[in-house]
């Protein structure tokens, strides 16, 4: 896969090609640590190169200059070929560079095959040289005529790697997808899907002549998976998985006699991991490294023990580690025997510097960059100059040393009165001084601040040579509980946003990084099992408040209390409206005013009155009549 550094070791493992995103090639001897070619290609800041690959070219001797005696013996013996190493380099603009490391310079330039970054390059001594680039095209280059020999589309995603099948006459291709290739007819035998991001790695493997695996790891997993390739079998699954602590940087298998394969995989945070596995059906279970590799520095003293990061590796023929371990500023070079009577086996090796020994018997072949006119074509990742103090006013300063240390001091008072609150410059001045003497209460007095104001003020103030090891310290500190892991964080944030631009340029900046990104994709990884059990937690706990809740209310006492009232207490209310009320009383005062009102009406009419009275006093006397009448 395309990216900004680029290795490999040689097949037979005596050199160590690379690549940076500077755009120079090294290439270094590995029996003795030196590095034997540098070379700089023209222009390499316009097309610099993105993947590499070791190849070997047969070229037949020259018989010109052979003496006429010499040729009797040579007719019934066959000239062999020679084998020629090269290097070839996929660039940004599409081109192959193949790179002749006995000549030290560039012998062919293949064109007219890709519109885009090449993304994948492999090689094969029966197959030849495939290409695949972000066009989603795949090339197979005929490298005596320098000219396409074929060409046909990958498919619908582009192609990250790119593994050539010895002795089947097929290819292996990968993005998220793995492809298996038939060169013949050009189409697909059949396809593996197992992995959720682009594919980095894929190393077949032939055991007996019979059965094909394939290896293949993918970005950001921390797993690789083993896949059987056979054409009358249609599982797509994988038959084996092998876990590590970090994503594998540089995978390389062997195969021993006994049908077992050894996997030697480095990760990103400098460990070496070594597998043993017999395939033989399908892996129920995971498996765990055999045995981890570790690259330990030693001065003489505990407290200075620092990993030293292994950059790449590769299995010998004799079941050896080659290890590259250091940076590619000085790459230093080991064969180690596996120890397998411990898990994890570690180097204690003194730290990688610079000697002026090993630069002057480093033989090293410059090409010298082409200048058109006054431009110049510099190489990035230059140091830039640092700036002298002047120390002129040192001698004026007459304050004794306690008030100085009193200046400097972390833990004064900000709200004290009289006092002055802490300020950014001794913030800075002492994180330099803890960084240089390692002192730890110092650096946690002044790490351990979650004002982002501050932090943002004491990190411009820091100079560029502080980069390096503040950063070193920032991943110890991530790898700590989440409150540590939290400042750091702020910390960082920072320290990117203030020296951006430096640590693009800066050459080791993957070496510095690549523990912290490790960290935050460990942490990560735990982000989504977090998540679901603060959920159960969070259901769990409003359950227990709710029914809490509604203890709390049947105890409480109640502010208005409603009382029905009994039936014998309406009876009594009935009776008493019933015997004296006063409704009674306004009913009989209403019939006492009819009553006077009629008697009224009658004073007002006399005559009427008076004849009714005759009538009725006649009335009253005929009746006396009947009566005594009656009674004779």
């Amino acid at each position: 896969m395309a990216g900004t550094s680029c290795s490999a070791f040689s097949h037979d493992g005596k050199y160590l090609a690379n690549c940076g995103s500077d755009g120079k090639l090294k290439i270094w001897e590995t029996a003795t640590s030196r590095l034997k070619q540098e070379y700089i290609p023209n222009l390499h800041l316009s097309s610099p190169c993105s993947v590499l690959a070791w190849i070997s070219v047969t070229r037949q001797s020259n018989s010109n200059s052979v003496s006429p005696w010499k040729k009797r013996k040579r007719k019934s013996v066959s000239e062999e070929p020679e084998s020629i190493g090269m290097v070839a380099m996929g660039s940004v603009n599409g081109n192959v560079i193949l790179y002749d490391v006995a000549a030290a310079s560039v012998s062919k330039q293949l064109e007219l095959g890709h519109t885009g970054v090449i993304t994948a390059i492999d090689w094969s001594d029966c197959s030849g040289l495939f290409t695949a680039a972000e066009d989603k095209m795949i090339v197979h280059w005929n490298i005596q005529d320098d000219c396409v020999k074929a060409k046909f589309k990958s498919g619908k995603e582009k192609v990250t790697a790119i593994a050539v099948v010895h002795g089947e006459n097929s290819i292996i291709s990968a993005g998220k997808t793995i492809k298996w290739w038939d060169l013949s007819n050009q189409r697909v035998i059949t396809s593996f899907t197992g992995h959720a991001s682009y594919v980095t790695s894929l190393n077949p493997i032939k055991m007996n002549g019979k059965s094909i695996y394939l290896i293949s790891g993918a970005s950001g997993d921390r797993q690789l998976n083993i896949w059987s390739l056979n054409k009358e079998n249609r599982d797509k699954n994988s038959v084996a998985i092998l876990v590590m602590q970090d994503e594998a940087t540089s995978v390389t298998t062997h195969v021993v006699a006994d049908s077992q394969v050894e996997v030697l995989a480095v990760t990103r945070s400098g460990k070496a991991h070594l597998f043993k596995h017999q395939p033989n059906g399908r892996s129920s279970k995971p498996l765990k490294p055999t045995l981890d590799v570790v690259v330990n520095s030693s001065r003489g003293q505990r407290e200075s023990v620092q990993q030293i990061q292994i950059l790449t590796a590769k299995l010998t023929v004799d079941s050896r580690m080659l290890l590259a371990y250091g940076s590619y500023l000085n790459v230093s070079f080991e064969k180690v025997t596996p120890d397998f009577s411990e898990k994890v086996q570690c180097l204690m090796r003194l730290g990688a510097k610079i000697s002026k020994e090993r630069n002057e018997l480093a033989v090293s072949k410059l090409k010298p960059t082409e200048v058109d006119g006054e431009v110049q074509y510099l190489a990035t990742g230059t140091a830039t100059p640092i700036m002298k103090r002047s120390r002129s006013n040192a001698a004026g300063s007459q304050l004794p040393m306690e008030v100085r240390l009193e200046n400097l001091s972390l833990k004064t008072a900000a709200n004290t009165p009289g006092e002055a609150p802490t300020k950014a410059t001794n913030m800075a001045q002492l994180l330099m001084q803890g960084l240089h003497s390692k002192d730890k209460t110092i650096l946690r007095d002044v790490l351990m601040r979650r004002d982002e104001t501050l932090i943002k003020n004491t990190v411009s103030r820091l100079p560029v040579e502080t980069i390096a090891p503040l950063l070193k310290e920032l991943t110890i500190l991530m790898q700590g509980k989440a409150y540590t892991t939290k400042i750091a964080i702020t910390w960082l944030k920072m320290l990117v946003q203030q020296f951006a631009g430096h640590l693009l340029a800066y050459p080791d900046i993957g070496d510095l990084l690549g523990p912290i990104l490790g960290t935050v994709d460990a942490k990560l990884s735990l982000l989504p099992q977090l998540c679901r059990l603060k959920g159960r937690v969070a259901l769990v706990t409003g359950q227990i408040t709710q029914a809490a809740e509604k203890r709390e209310r049947i105890n409480e006492e109640s502010l208005l209390v409603y009382q029905e009232p009994d039936s014998s207490d309406d009876d009594t209310e009935v009776e008493e409206l019933a015997s004296g009320s006063e409704s009674d009383d306004i009913w009989e005062e209403a019939s006492d005013q009819e009553a006077n009102q009629e008697a009224d009406e009658a004073n007002n009419q006399p005559g009427d009155d008076d004849e009714d009275d005759n009538d009725e006093s006649d009335d009253d006397e005929g009746d006396d009549n009947d009566d005594i009448s009656m009674s004779s």
